[in-house]
C-alpha cells in the first residue's frame, strides 16, 4: 500500500510538472488519438469526465461527438458513480465529495449503459493497472454491477499524461484493468476487443 501512495505521490508531481500551455497542447494530441479508435467512433454512450486541477483534459472529444453518440459526465452518488447526459445537465461545482463540475439533473444512469468509460488516473504502468485518486468511487462504481445478471461493462479506456507512467503496480483484489491507455504520445492496447458494443 505504501508503494501505491508512493507512485501516486511521484506520478501526480510529474503531472503538476507538465506546464499549463502544455497541457493543454497534450491533452489535445491524446483526444486526437482516442477520436481515431474504432471503440470511440462506434459507442453510443460515452463516459467523461470533468478535469480537475492538473488532469488530463478530455473534453476536446465533445466536439468529435456525431449523430447518435451522447456524452456522461459521473455525478457521486453515495459511494460510487451514476453518469448523466450532457445535453440537458446543469453543472454546479465544487460540490462533489471529490471537489470537482458535476451534473445536477437529468437521469443518472449505471455504469452498464455505457458502452464507453474514459477515466482519469493518478498513474498508469505498461500492465493495464491504473491509480486513481485514493477516493475509490470508480472501482466502486465498477464493481457494483457484477451481482447483476448479464451485466456487461464498458470498454475502459484511461486517459493520461505520459508522464504518469510508473513502475510496476501493485496488484489489488478490487482492481479493474484497463482495455486501453492513451497519452498524447502513444495507444496502449491491452486486451482483446470485448463483446460488441451495443
Amino acid at each position: 500500500m505504501n508503494s501505491i501512495r508512493a507512485q501516486r505521490k511521484q506520478a501526480l508531481a510529474a503531472r503538476r510538472r507538465v506546464s499549463p500551455s502544455e497541457r493543454v497542447h497534450r491533452s489535445q494530441r491524446a483526444c486526437t488519438r482516442v477520436a481515431r479508435l474504432p471503440v470511440f467512433r462506434r459507442a453510443r454512450r460515452i463516459g467523461i469526465y470533468w478535469p480537475m486541477a492538473s488532469e488530463i483534459d478530455p473534453r476536446p472529444l465533445l466536439a468529435q461527438l456525431t449523430t447518435g453518440q451522447t456524452g456522461y459526465l459521473p455525478r457521486v452518488t453515495g459511494p460510487s458513480l451514476r453518469f448523466v447526459a450532457l445535453r440537458p445537465a446543469v453543472f454546479r461545482h465544487n460540490k462533489s465529495p471529490l471537489g470537482m463540475m458535476e451534473p445536477v439533473g437529468g437521469n443518472a444512469r449505471r455504469v452498464a449503459a455505457l458502452d464507453l468509460l474514459i477515466m482519469p488516473l493518478a498513474a498508469f504502468d505498461d500492465g493495464a493497472r491504473r491509480i486513481g485518486m485514493g477516493g475509490g468511487y470508480y472501482d466502486r462504481t465498477l464493481a457494483l454491477p457484477h451481482s447483476v445478471h448479464g451485466y456487461r461493462r464498458p470498454h475502459l479506456l484511461g486517459l493520461a499524461f505520459e508522464a504518469q507512467r510508473v513502475a510496476q503496480i501493485e496488484t489489488r483484489a478490487w482492481d479493474i484493468d484497463l482495455d486501453l491507455l492513451v497519452t498524447e504520445s502513444r495507444v496502449r492496447r491491452f486486451a482483446p476487443p470485448l463483446s460488441p458494443l451495443r
